[in-house]
């Protein structure tokens, strides 16, 4: 047997637990079917040698079980592989589906910050593509072993009535099986480099139908550009597509070929030797019966073994991602700290160096600095997005290194500058703020609370009202979807916010009144904030200023503004 089919194995394997896990009724009554299927050859090999026997010299009453049984094997075929064929597509959209649900589903597990690993993004492209082929496996594994049972059969049938021929007609599926293995070696080989193309092409095609990157590439006129940049990704996927298919080609003609070559003899064996003649027709009619199975068989083969590495790569996502907990909000947290830490990002130099800072419950605390000083970096590591080389980050004195990530993130609130627009109802684009559902009166005083009440009163269906011009729903302003984003933090409630430039899309009185209820409540939180603007910053319990990964200032506005540091430079302009 092949190596690359012997690697196979396991991957058929676990395509058959799945099966029986999923659709035990769909894969027994498929299996059922085909092997029934399997045993038409031989059985017809029998019959027509009985039957042409019987017509020599044979009364009408030695004809009726013969010619019965020649109808019954000739009649069942069609309508068996038919119903067979029905069975296996009911099976493969069933577990196509759980596949799918599956796949979303271990991806919906990955800790924040996966999804921007290039290795990752690619293999969760590759995973989805692969649901499309992984759902016939276990199909392809029953038609490849009744293939055999079928090759079996016929061969035993036909060494009755010459052994040479019974062997040719076995040896007529290597052909195919070796072809099919060199093809499944090729598109082993360049279905990653496809995955990769059609990954990039996907991310291209999403950035020029998307409305806000396909408006803005719109407005300066270069989403043509952005078009070519995926069609060129597309034209490459073409170039190693097409050389798949025509390994293909080339091993089709020769295993076919190989194939007739071997049936040829087959055929020549009963001439030479000197079968009779009811054997020989029927040895004629078995052997052309069962050479459409046998080349069927090999194709099924190809598909395993080229289905194997997309079932490996799709079996090292989903069963690599751990299960987690349904996350549970934690509301206690009376300070938080950053104690000297240090963060690198691989074996680079450190991007934040020696970084202390406290908050405590009813502050609001702000961090500020121009792009690239450190911010951003110094959130993710209160979040636990990024490791720390050095220090802790802890809340009420205990090191939130001790948690998992689930835990930790259930501590906090963050809202980016980048927050979700997400196309659903308003109802679950605020619900979305925490993993369990909130009931009416909760969602509106989220919204009442972010000041987006008299926004949703206003829209056609209130909390039920579905968002998005491209779902015909209403369109809404940056400010606005900021607004919900907010109400998604309300609803959550956590011990910590964090808000990255909260009120950046709305204008200088929606940005008051946010803020005041921010400080009207900040008695229940801590409150941390990354802004630019000034009317925000004027009203920080503390500043910490960054610059170059390290903060090298820190006080309220008045004392900063005042100084001579990098904080008074940045806003005294």
């Amino acid at each position: 047997m092949p190596s690359s089919l012997l690697s196979a194995l396991p991957a058929a394997c676990w395509s058959l637990r799945l099966s029986a896990r999923r659709t035990p009724g769909w894969l027994a009554g498929y299996g059922l079917l085909t092997l029934v299927q399997a045993l038409l050859p031989a059985l017809q090999v029998i019959m027509v040698q009985a039957l042409i026997t019987r017509l020599d010299g044979g009364t009408p009453g030695d004809l009726a079980g013969p010619l019965l049984g020649v109808t019954a094997v000739v009649g069942l075929s069609y309508p068996l592989s038919q119903v067979a064929m029905t069975l296996a597509q009911r099976m493969w959209l069933r577990l196509r589906f759980r596949l799918q649900a599956d796949l979303l589903t271990a991806v919906s597990r990955l800790p924040p910050g996966a999804l921007s690993d290039a290795s990752v993004g690619t293999e969760i492209e590759a995973s989805r593509a692969a649901c499309e082929e992984i759902d016939k496996l276990s199909s392809k594994v029953i038609e490849v072993v009744s293939m055999l049972i079928s090759a079996l059969a016929l061969c035993g049938s036909l060494f009755l009535i010459n052994p040479v021929t019974a062997i040719l007609v076995g040896a007529a599926l290597l052909p195919t099986v070796f072809g099919h293995t060199v093809i499944a070696r090729a598109e082993t080989r360049g279905w990653p480099i496809l995955a990769r193309h059609q990954h990039r092409a996907g991310y291209a095609t999403e950035q020029v139908i998307r409305e806000r990157t396909g408006t803005e590439l719109a407005t300066l006129g270069t989403a043509g550009r952005v078009a070519e940049l995926a069609a060129g990704e597309r034209r490459a996927a073409l170039r190693v597509l097409d050389s798949m298919i025509a390994v293909g080609q080339r091993m089709d003609l020769l295993s076919g070929l190989a194939t007739a070559l071997l049936l040829a003899g087959a055929l020549a064996a009963l001439v030479v030797g000197g079968a009779n003649t009811a054997g020989a027709a029927a040895a004629v009619l078995g052997t052309v019966a069962g050479l459409a199975g046998i080349r069927y068989a090999g194709f099924a083969i190809g598909i395993i073994v080229s289905a194997a590495p997309k079932a490996i790569t799709y079996r090292r996502l989903v069963e690599s991602v751990p299960l987690v907990p349904i996350q549970s909000i934690d509301r206690s947290a009376e300070t938080l700290s950053c104690e000297a830490i240090t963060v690198g990002y691989g074996d680079g130099p450190a991007v934040l160096h020696d970084v202390s800072l406290t908050a405590r419950r009813g502050e609001m605390i702000a961090l500020v600095g121009i792009n690239g000083a450190g911010k951003t970096t110094c959130v993710n590591a209160l979040l636990g997005t990024v490791g720390l080389r050095s220090g802790r980050v802890a809340i009420d004195g205990v090191d939130l290194a001790g948690l998992s990530i689930t835990e930790r993130l259930g501590r906090f609130g963050l809202l980016t500058q980048e927050f979700g627009r997400y196309e659903f109802t308003v109802r679950d684009v605020v619900g979305l703020g925490r993993p369990r559902p909130a009931d009416d009166h909760e969602l509106r005083a989220a919204l009442t609370d972010a000041h987006a009440d008299t926004l949703v009163d206003r829209l056609p269906d209130g909390l039920d009202t579905q968002l998005g011009q491209q779902w015909s729903g209403p369109g809404l302003s940056g400010g606005q979807w900021q607004r919900l984003a907010l109400a998604r933090i309300h609803l959550r409630a956590a011990g910590i916010w964090i808000l990255d430039e909260p009120t950046s899309a709305v204008d200088a009185e929606a940005e008051r009144m946010i803020f005041d209820e921010l400080r009207r409540t900040k008695q229940e939180r801590i409150t941390i904030v990354v802004s630019h603007r000034a009317t925000t910053l004027r009203g920080m319990d503390r500043i910490y200023v960054f610059d170059d990964g390290r903060i090298v200032e820190s006080g309220t506005y008045p004392d900063l503004i005042t100084g001579t540091g990098p904080f008074s430079r940045l806003f005294k302009g």
